[in-house]
């Protein structure tokens, strides 16, 4: 930007991106009143250059110390670091093409040395006054929560009478039709109390045609029920299809299938199932708190059967694992917890769960003891908080329950039957043997993993009473009374494998920059699973080779050194690879032997499958989580202005954590400006984490004190947030507390980051097809949407395990 225009660079930075557009005069003459002529047709050729597109090459290895990559863009090539890629894909969309404006603005944050910033200076029209923190008041849902309609409905508009009574009738007019349903907006709706008694009515179609023989019959429906207010309120009717009348019916019929195309069929609730269930697969596969689900068939001695598992909430499960390999996750939800979760009578019940574990003789030993077990017993609290928390088997579970009904297993499409055979098929009732699995659940407990290792330092301060240690063993759990095994299924997208593949443990080197050795979990002719004893440093589709020590010493045949692979996945922590045999125009050396040895010993390798004992079993697990869930996440994208979350999905609107989001918040929507409080500064917490997690997949976990006011009610004002990191002491965090506690209400939270993984549209391919037919543009919203979620926030409320941390649980306002 030239510099006679500093003092007008952030109108500028606004307007110009928008220089080609029509609407450009009128919106430079609306920002510039009280300018001269000449300087308003100078800033307005200034606008024009930065919009005009542009073909030299960016260079910023001189400018910044940060690594340069090298980027190709329409020819023109740049050498970019990472912030500066990121701006420079930023600014590209929003002038719609390479201009002079971006390369501009990207050399001249460069070479001033300034911070590559998220929080680019655009402001959208129409938005010039509003807060900043205004972005963050986000609309949430449950998640899974569409309805599924018996009928097509199309929008169409007709007349009509409701008779409300001999002597009484109102207008109105038709807004959406089906065979057994009717949408209806009054003509004055200072009618509208006359219908509010949800009684039956006639409805009398009198805009139809006169030739139909319908337009004077009455039609019975009756209320289901009544949406929206004054002049937008619509009347739900609904009515027996069966009764009849006969020609009303195949009218009606006829009328929907030859115009359904031409005025459209009703989409709002198949949107909402696309859009429910893309974010539900973002939670499902990155969720860190374990679902488990629970058999109260005998309700004196209910206990965990199931569990949904994915790599982030797996550790929970694998923690309770002893020598042999058994799962005792039962120690911890064991019956007397259950019990007391269970006749909680809050909104939301939970507990807090302390627990080590102590190996001895190669055997594995269990504790663990409740906040009301601690209590019960106060001699051996902080004997046990202490003893405990100076092992490295220390855990922090918060355990929380939900009520849930079988039936919310079943998950139909959101079209009607009728429409294709696959269709049909989805929308197929549970199968009795799935309910007889699931007939006897009653209730989700959600497992969450608190640990905190700054926090684990408070309670190591407590005092440690020597002579006491052997009383712990009142909270170990008994090796000769095991917990029923857990049942787990884990998160799996769509398999991708083209062949069947079979389980063979022998060792491998993986040569990459160095050796590392493994173990081969599974193969197939192409395909090869290995567990690495250290991680590995590599890339999707990068090439290594493979060397199959034991295999060698047992065949001369073939050399089976060095045999060359494409890396196809690499789990998070970097040990287990997926890896796809290198071909060419005829078999490799890989695929040549164990297409042989297969071949040779199908009647002693185990083949792998991944079917379910019980078909649709980990769908309908899942299908009950996403709707019972208390845990509340919000799905980022990365806009113009920075990352802003687009949703959030929560199931439990009681708690005192929602009551919090909510303050001063439309009916619909939560503010999560707190996350964001840190926003101006380069290490903004959000921004850094979801940067961070491009390049590595670990989550990313902080936790965030919170002071809350709930009698201002100004949002922005009744809210001070402090990242843990941003309180640097023991002291400071004590005092941050107390004051908040005493002085107003506080909370805290752990906010887990994750990254996104790449969508399997299995689940909602059909619906997307469906969308396509009617509404491509909304398809292809949804569609970009899908994409573009660049990752997502799991918000756990660890109140309660915070103040008793900082011996501020007696604590009270």
């Amino acid at each position: 930007m030239s510099e006679q225009f500093s003092d007008y660079r952030y109108l500028i930075e606004q307007l110009a991106p928008k220089a080609n557009d029509s609407n450009f005069g009128a919106r430079l003459r609306d920002h510039t009143k009280g300018f001269s002529t000449e300087t308003r047709f100078l800033l307005k050729m200034e606008m024009k250059r930065l919009a005009k597109p542009c073909i030299r090459s960016i260079d910023l290895r001189i400018l910044v110390t940060n690594e340069c990559q090298l980027i190709d863009y329409q020819g023109v090539q740049h050498y970019l670091d990472e912030n500066g890629k990121l701006l420079f894909e930023d600014l590209v969309s929003l002038y719609g093409d390479y201009t002079f404006g971006v390369y501009e603005t990207v050399m001249d944050r460069a070479s001033n040395d300034e911070p590559f910033s998220d929080d680019i200076p655009i402001t959208l029209d129409g938005e010039e006054d509003k807060p900043n923190w205004e972005k963050y008041i986000t609309p949430y849902d449950e998640l899974m929560f569409y309805h599924h309609r018996r009928d097509e409905r199309m929008n169409f508009v007709v007349n009509v009478d409701l008779l409300l009574s001999s002597t009484q009738s109102i207008t109105a007019t038709s807004v959406d039709i089906s065979l057994r349903g009717l949408k209806l907006k009054l003509d004055d709706h200072q009618d509208l109390p006359l219908i509010k008694g949800f009684r039956p009515i006639q409805v009398i179609f009198s805009g139809f045609n006169h030739s139909s023989g319908v337009s004077k019959e009455a039609i019975e429906y009756r209320v289901v029920r009544i949406t929206g207010d004054g002049k937008q309120a619509r009347i739900h009717l609904a009515r027996d299809w069966q009764v009849g009348p006969k020609a009303f019916n195949e009218y009606l019929a006829k009328l929907i299938k030859a115009n359904k195309r031409r005025y459209k069929v009703n989409l709002d609730n198949t949107v909402k199932a696309v859009e429910s269930k893309i974010f539900e697969q973002a939670f499902a596969s990155n969720c860190p708190s374990l679902s488990i689900f629970i058999n109260s068939d005998d309700p004196i001695h209910p206990f965990a059967e199931y569990a949904c598992v994915n790599s982030y909430n797996a550790p929970i499960l694998d923690y309770w694992l002893d020598e042999n390999d058994q799962q005792n996750i039962g120690y911890l939800v064991n019956k007397e917890r259950l019990i007391a979760l269970s006749t909680d009578n809050s909104s939301n019940a939970t507990m807090i769960i302390y627990a080590f574990n102590h190996v001895s003789n190669g055997k594995t030993y269990f504790y663990s003891a409740s906040e009301q077990d601690l209590n019960e017993s106060p001699e051996l609290k902080d004997v046990f908080l202490s003893y405990a928390s100076r092992k490295v088997s220390w855990r922090v579970y918060k355990l929380s329950i939900n009520d849930l009904s079988p039936k919310q297993a079943y998950l139909p499409s959101s079209i009607p039957n009728g429409v294709n055979r696959d269709i049909d098929r989805i929308n197929r009732p549970l199968t009795p043997r799935l309910l007889s699995k699931l007939q006897h659940l009653s209730h989700l407990v959600t497992v969450n993993d608190i640990t905190h290792s700054i926090g684990q330092q408070c309670y190591q301060k407590r005092e440690l009473v020597h002579e006491k240690i052997k009383q712990l063993a009142n909270f170990g759990h008994a090796r000769n009374k095991p917990p029923k095994s857990v049942q787990s299924f884990r998160y799996t997208q769509k398999d991708k494998r083209k062949e069947t593949r079979y389980q063979l443990r022998t060792d491998v080197i993986v040569h990459d920059d160095y050796n590392i050795k493994g173990i081969s979990e599974d193969v197939s002719v192409s395909g090869l699973r290995l567990e690495l004893e250290e991680p590995i440093d590599a890339r999707i589709n990068t090439k290594l080779s493979v060397s199959f020590t034991d295999l060698q010493s047992k065949t001369q045949d073939y050399d089976l050194t060095h045999l060359r692979y494409r890396v196809k996945h690499i789990s998070v922590d970097g040990h287990v690879l997926h890896l796809e045999a290198i071909s060419e125009d005829e078999l490799s050396v890989a695929e040549q032997f164990f297409a042989q040895l297969i071949d040779n010993n199908k009647d002693k390798l185990h083949m792998l499958s991944n079917e379910e004992s019980v078909p649709g079993m980990g769908l309908a697990l899942r299908s009950l989580q996403s709707k019972v869930t208390p845990q509340t996440c919000v799905y980022m994208q990365r806009k113009p202005g920075g990352y802003v979350p687009i949703k959030a999905t929560v199931s439990n609107t009681r708690s005192t954590a929602m009551a919090f989001m909510r303050h001063q918040m439309p009916l619909t929507s939560l503010n999560f400006s707190w996350l964001f409080q840190d926003r101006t500064t380069s290490n903004a917490f959000v921004r850094k984490a979801l940067k961070t997690l491009k390049f590595d997949a670990n989550a990313i976990e902080q936790e965030v004190f919170i002071a809350f006011n709930s009698g201002e009610i100004d949002p922005e004002k009744s809210t001070i947030a402090q990242w843990e990191t941003e309180i640097a002491t023991h002291r400071q965090k004590y005092r941050f507390i107390k004051n908040a506690i005493l002085e107003a209400q506080f909370l805290a939270f752990r906010v887990t980051v994750n990254h996104v993984i790449r969508p399997d549209i299995a689940l909602l391919e059909h619906e997307q097809q469906y969308l396509s037919q009617y509404a491509i543009h909304k398809a292809k919203e949804l569609e970009e949407m899908m994409w573009n979620i660049s990752g997502q926030l799991y918000i756990t409320d660890i109140s309660d395990e915070v103040r008793i941390r900082y011996g501020l649980d007696k604590l009270s306002n």
